[in-house]
C-alpha cells in the first residue's frame, strides 16, 4: 500500500501572518480505490494520526537544526517551533513558529526599522550572549568616550584607539538561512508512509 503520492505541503510564508506556517496535508480519495470496506472506513482517522505524528516528527527535526543555522543564545526560539495536530475532517497538520520574524529567515528579504548592527568587540559579545540593555547603542551614547559619525558608533578606548561598536542603519538585507521548508518536506517524504501504515494497522487491529 503506497499512500505517499497523495501527501502534499503547502507553504506558506508572509509577514503579515502572525507566525510562519507549513501545512503538511493529505487526500486519500484516490489512494484508498483498492481498499476493502473495512479498510477505507477507518483511513480518514489512520490518515489523520499518521500526519500528527509526521508533524511532530517535524517540528523535532527543525528545532535539532536551528543550532547548526542559528547562534541561540536563549531556548525560546526554539521552543517556538510547534506542531499542531491534524482531525479526520480535515487531513491536515501544522509545523510553525511563533515568532513572526522567523518567516524572513525562512524567506529571505529586507528588515526594515532603526537597526543597529554590533560590529568589533560587541559583534564577539553578540555570538556568545545576549547583548545587555546597558550596552544597547542608546545605553552607551551617553558615555563620554563614546561617539556617533557616518552611521556607526564607536568607542575611544585610548588616545590611539577607537573601535567601532555598532552600525546604524535603515534597513539589512537577510539572506534565507532556516531551511524549515526543506526540513519538513524532507521528514515528511521520509516519514509519512511509514507512519500511515502503521496507524492504519492500529486502527485495523482495534476494529477486529
Amino acid at each position: 500500500m503506497n499512500l505517499l503520492p497523495t501527501l502534499n505541503l503547502l507553504h506558506l510564508v508572509a509577514e503579515k501572518l502572525p507566525m510562519l506556517k507549513l501545512d503538511v496535508t493529505a487526500d486519500v480519495a484516490k489512494a484508498t480505490e483498492h481498499l476493502s470496506d473495512l479498510a477505507r472506513k477507518h483511513v480518514p482517522t489512520a490518515a489523520s494520526r499518521a500526519l500528527t505524528r509526521t508533524a511532530f516528527d517535524a517540528r523535532d527535526a527543525v528545532r535539532d537544526g536551528m543550532p547548526e543555522r542559528f547562534n541561540l543564545r536563549r531556548p525560546w526560539i526554539s521552543r517556538g517551533i510547534g506542531a499542531t495536530p491534524a482531525k479526520p475532517r480535515t487531513l491536515m497538520a501544522e509545523v510553525w513558529s511563533r515568532d513572526r520574524f522567523m518567516a524572513l529567515q525562512e524567506a529571505g528579504g529586507t528588515k526594515t526599522g532603526k537597526l543597529a548592527i554590533p560590529v568589533g568587540p560587541m559583534a564577539q559579545t553578540a555570538q556568545t550572549r545576549v547583548i545587555p540593555k546597558s550596552q544597547w547603542p542608546g545605553k552607551v551614547m551617553a558615555k563620554k568616550n563614546v561617539f556617533y559619525r557616518a552611521g556607526s558608533v564607536f568607542e575611544r578606548r585610548d588616545e590611539k584607539r577607537i573601535v567601532a561598536l555598532y552600525l546604524l542603519r535603515r534597513q539589512q538585507k537577510v539572506e534565507p538561512r532556516f531551511g524549515m521548508a526543506d526540513t519538513v518536506h524532507s521528514v515528511a517524504l521520509r516519514e509519512y508512509q511509514r507512519q500511515m501504515e502503521r496507524a492504519l494497522r492500529e486502527e485495523l487491529t482495534r476494529a477486529s
